[in-house]
């Protein structure tokens, strides 16, 4: 009898100890709490916002886009429009659904497709950006894990998550760690694991600015941690809480 209150006390003496861990680490907040403050505070009924992505490819080479992205109830709907070079202009990929249904239009050949499963993870236009990264919706409904802790960026002190995708996750990725800023719930840093749990690529946000009570980065960068290409983004300017019509983001109106 002694035995059995024994191992019971010892049971909950440390089940008590990784509880207190656990609170300690995350402040109290929870890793679920983290991500719905971060869609809080990036969420917007709407977007217009001017963009130049510079691809660099691991010999060097560079190529520069211009693009215009939309959305609407915070990136539900989503629409990417390729204004230059003139060879891709007019190019778009439609999300709907928080990043569950994928659309792109070709104007060379006024053709629209669905992008098939299979085919999320390709690169868009060369870039260290796939299908998949561009059509990311809430952090709430696409990941779970767990804090580990706390680490500071430039700075900036961040809460360390450990985070594995949902079922409505990208399935690009094994796992991430991010780390979000403890005052403002932004991100600063996510680094993206591979199907082999290696490091596979990196994505810094940066420059951020509030714009109608939503932080916006300026500047972001994806680096491929493993070819090291790189893509780095450049916001030109941002339009938040803005009148944009539904009939936008449809796949009927894409080859208009």
């Amino acid at each position: 009898m002694k035995k059995t209150i024994f191992k019971t006390g010892r049971l909950l003496t440390v089940l008590l100890t990784l509880l207190i861990s656990c609170f300690a680490l995350g402040d109290g907040v929870s890793v679920k709490d983290i991500l719905q403050k971060v869609d809080d505070g990036g969420y917007s009924k709407s977007s217009k916002i001017y963009m130049t992505q510079t691809v660099i490819t691991p010999s060097g080479d560079k190529r520069e886009f211009k693009m215009v992205a939309y959305s609407k109830n915070g990136n539900q709907q989503a629409l990417t429009q390729y204004l230059a070079p003139q060879q891709v202009a007019g190019m778009k990929i439609l999300t709907l659904n928080d990043g569950d249904d994928i659309w792109s239009y070709f104007p060379r050949t006024n053709r629209t497709r669905k992008i098939a499963s299979s085919a999320r993870n390709r690169k868009v236009q060369g870039s260290d950006f796939t299908y998949e990264d561009m059509a990311q919706g809430k952090m709430v409904k696409a990941w779970t894990g767990t804090m580990k802790g706390s680490e500071k960026l430039n700075n900036n002190e961040c809460y360390k998550l450990e985070l594995t995708p949902t079922s409505a996750g990208p399935r690009s990725y094994k796992k991430a760690e991010m780390f979000v800023d403890k005052k403002n719930f932004i991100i600063h840093k996510a680094i993206y694991f591979d199907s082999y749990g290696e490091k596979f690529k990196e994505l810094v946000f940066d420059d951020y600015k509030k714009v109608s009570g939503v932080w916006v980065p300026y500047k972001y960068i994806m680096t491929n941690l493993q070819d090291g290409g790189k893509t780095v983004v450049t916001v030109a300017n941002a339009e938040i809480n803005i009148n944009l019509e539904n009939s936008l983001f449809s796949e009927s109106s894409l080859g208009s």
